[in-house]
């Protein structure tokens, strides 16, 4: 079949990966089949490529190819890789793969692509977060993090914020932010400031930065549950417990007032994150700031989290 019959998707592929544990993890290049395209397995088309790594700019590696396999007949085209021992991505060690791929129709190869992979380390249970090592264990991760931006972060190519073990909190970050957050080993806290019919698509766009915390939402968006995306926490500043929206996972508490924070609080079932306006003008000032605001929360009770900003980060 020739590319002059069926219009060649120009496209990245969509990247995704299942079944990630200490001992493998499938990982998956897809496009959607849209019959106007005439992209369907039975006319020919197919994914080729390979997954590459791991590569992790604070370590040695030994990167290793793994070649995509079509995966059959069905509604979308979609090739797939076991990858063996994969390394999860953390801030110390940014474990990195490389996914290429190619869409090809007997002799008539169309345009390849090159995108960034990572296995999200980091999840939720009860009140914490976690995080899972190379051996499948977890451990209790507590977020500490400043507001600011990426660039301003990596200036040292991230080493003060990882000596310092601190996130950065963001605004509808970049592409390019969030891809060198995620070779630099950078949490973010992303702040999601979009109309609601553009909401879904952002949260997909994120999903496959491992470097991503979180994302913050308004509490009242109408959020589907079909519309979310794996691999990616969803957090929300609420008023009052009893009214966090079903979707959110992780609550943002105003820790300006320490006895209104802990009485509003100390109930939750799901990890919190205690925010405070804090005055810092760089991130060993502002690591300092959160420790602060640890301490001055400690008689109350443990958080998830501890963020300082220079501005409130909750509407009037």
């Amino acid at each position: 079949m020739s590319n002059d019959d069926h219009s060649e998707p120009n496209q990245a592929p969509r990247i995704f990966y299942t079944d990630l544990n200490s001992v493998r993890v499938s990982v998956y290049a897809e496009y959607q089949c849209e019959q106007e395209r005439g992209l369907y397995w039975e006319q020919g088309w197919r994914i080729e490529g390979d997954v590459y790594g791991p590569h992790c700019s604070l370590s040695d590696t030994l990167p290793a190819r793994i070649p995509l396999k079509d995966r059959g007949a069905g509604k979308s085209l979609m090739s797939a890789a076991v990858l063996p021992d994969p390394c999860p991505w953390s801030a110390t060690l940014p474990a990195t793969y490389l996914v290429t791929t190619q869409v090809t129709n007997g002799s008539d190869h169309g345009s390849s692509h090159e995108q960034l992979l990572a296995f999200k380390s980091l999840d939720t249970a009860n009140r914490d977060f976690v995080q899972t090592d190379l051996n499948g264990f977890t451990k209790r991760w507590v977020l500490r993090a400043s507001a600011g931006t990426v660039a301003e972060s990596l200036t040292d190519k991230g080493d003060e914020c990882r000596e310092l073990r601190l996130s950065r909190v963001v605004t509808n970050p970049t592409i390019h932010d969030c891809q060198e957050a995620t070779k630099h080993g950078l949490w973010l806290v992303v702040f999601i400031d979009r109309p609601a019919s553009a909401v879904s698509s952002a949260l997909a766009e994120l999903s496959q930065w491992p470097c991503i915390a979180c994302c913050v939402l308004p509490n009242d968006l109408d959020l589907q549950s079909n519309a979310l995306p794996d691999n990616l926490l969803l957090a929300a500043i609420v008023p009052a417990l009893d009214s966090r929206a079903s979707w959110a996972q992780i609550v943002l508490a105003d820790a300006r007032d320490v006895a209104t924070c802990h009485e509003q609080n100390h109930s939750a079932t799901v990890p919190v994150i205690a925010c405070d306006v804090a005055s810092y003008h760089n991130d060993r000032k502002a690591r300092e700031q959160c420790a602060r605001l640890q301490a001055k929360l400690a008689p109350q009770g443990d958080y998830a989290g501890y963020i300082v900003s220079q501005d409130s980060l909750f509407p009037n």
